[in-house]
């Protein structure tokens, strides 16, 4: 069994579209450790996508792409009208742990509370340090514009197991 406990985020939103981003990690116990978000959008986001890369870090200790780099459109996975299997992952994540629970426009406060990775919802890794990229863009008019990017650091390891004494 793997189990993957976070290690560490990083919240670099860009100032024009987020305000008062916060974000950090508690640790829980041993195997478990929780993110904490919360921020404020200047404008409603209504055409967002999201583009998610998994990176390994290796012998070098360099991070290093590793099999997932996906884009997909945030409203659409939200509504329910995207079925690609990392769309649907990250809207049960969402519907889990953060405040967004309509479709598009999202505005106002965003926060997300208890945030970890459940070995339910991805396929197992092999063990090691990983990195998950989300890069957050909004398409308006034809154009491009960078929200924001959410670094999640996490370990894929063995769970670690209590050895107190038995009386």
């Amino acid at each position: 069994m793997v189990v993957y406990k976070t290690t560490n985020i990083e919240c670099l939103p860009d100032p024009s579209y987020v305000e008062n981003a916060t974000c950090f990690v508690k640790a829980v116990n041993w195997n478990k450790a929780v993110a904490q978000m919360d921020c404020d959008l200047i404008f409603p986001l209504s055409n967002t996508s999201l583009r998610t890369t998994a990176f390994k870090k290796d012998y070098s200790n360099q991070y290093q792409p590793f099999l997932i780099d996906v884009n997909f459109n945030v409203c659409d996975a939200i509504s329910k009208r995207n079925f690609m299997a990392y769309g649907v992952i990250f809207n049960t994540i969402l519907k889990q742990f953060t405040n967004v629970n309509h479709s598009c426009p999202v505005d106002g406060h965003l926060l997300a509370r208890n945030v970890y990775i459940d070995a339910h919802l991805i396929p197992p890794f092999p063990l090691g340090f990983y990195l998950w990229s989300n890069i957050f863009r909004e398409h308006i008019n034809n154009t491009i514009e960078h929200i924001g990017t959410v670094k999640f650091y996490f370990q894929a390891m063995e769970p670690v197991v209590s050895k107190k004494k038995r009386n």
